[in-house]
Formats: structure tokens, sequence, C-alpha cells
């Protein structure tokens, strides 16, 4: 296993451990029944959020359309829009993975490191009941959140096409992987 990926499996399964911890901040709880009834309400919800940015890539895409919708043609915020979309599509798969797992995360981040503890790895392994996420992922949801976060908290960050269509096809992969993984 490299030892990058290694380092970094290792310290979000560290942070898990802290964030389940009992107390007023604990972010992470195990063994919540409830939670692992609403692994297809948050995969829908995940599906319904990339519905939502391949419409606004759409948007961007067709400068007919988006003078149908009255944005102009240098209106900036569709590509943080993208982002934001894109990210929260990602974050609604990784609930349902972890949700799928029994756990209930209360923060962006317990989420991605519950995503890690219990399914990253530095390789892809899919036999039986043994189904691994490779850390590339881990890292497509990581740069979504950190994009998310400058897109819709930093109103002097302009985001090109670029950025947007990169959030956009990460969150394509990583939304397949975890159906993936969540089939059975």
């Amino acid at each position: 296993m490299d030892k990058e990926v290694k380092a970094k499996l290792k310290a979000y399964a560290e942070a898990y451990a802290k964030m389940k911890l009992p107390g007023k901040d604990q972010k992470i709880i195990e063994s919540s029944f409830e939670e692992s009834k609403k692994v297809n309400l948050y995969l829908k919800r995940s599906q319904d959020d990339y519905l939502l940015a391949r419409a606004a890539k759409k948007i961007i895409d067709d400068p007919d359309l988006r003078k149908q919708t009255e944005l102009p043609a240098d209106y900036p915020n569709i590509f943080h829009w993208l982002i934001i979309i894109s990210y929260y599509s990602m974050y609604h798969s990784a609930t349902a993975a972890i949700a799928q797992k029994r756990v209930k995360c209360k923060s962006h981040e317990a989420t991605i490191a519950g995503l890690a503890k219990h399914y990253g790895t530095s390789e892809e392994l899919e036999f039986g009941f043994i189904k691994t996420l490779h850390s590339t992922y881990i890292d497509y949801i990581e740069s979504g959140r950190d994009a998310r976060r400058g897109a819709q908290y930093n109103v002097d960050i302009i985001y090109a096409a670029d950025d947007a269509f990169e959030v956009f096809e990460n969150a394509a992969k990583f939304i397949k992987r975890i159906k993936q993984i969540l089939e059975e």
C-alpha cells in the first residue's frame, strides 16, 4: 500500500475514533438501526442532486438554453452552483454508504472519515461480501468538499468552468462506485 495513502487512511481512522467518543462533540453514532433504514433515501437524494447538476451543466453548455433561463452569458455563479450541487450528490451517496454500515454522521468531515474508515483502501476489492473504495474516491469527495466550501462561503473566489467540470465529472464516478458497492 502506498505510504501516503496508508497514512491518510490511518489519519481518517484516528479522526473517526475521536468523533465517535460520547459527549457534546460526538459526530459519529455507531449501531444506528434507524440510519440504516435511510440508505435508499440518501441514494435517491444523491441521484436527484446529480440530475440537477446535469441540468446546470446543460445550461452552461447551451447558449440558447442559458438565454431561455435569462442568465447573462457571463454569469459566473453558475459554476459555483455546479460545484455545490455536484459535491452534495457525492455527499449524499457517501451518507448512504455510511448508513449501510449502521453509522450516522453529524458533519461532512465525519461522513468522509466514516467512508474512509469503512470502505477506504489503496486498491479496489470486490469479491463476496468485501467491497472497498479506492482512496482516489476519497480524494474526489475531499476535493469536492473543499471546492464547495470555497464556492459557498468565499465571495471573492470566482470558479472557472474547468474547476466546476472537474467536480461534476468526479461526482459521476463517485456516485457510480458507491452504487456498485451498495448493490447486493
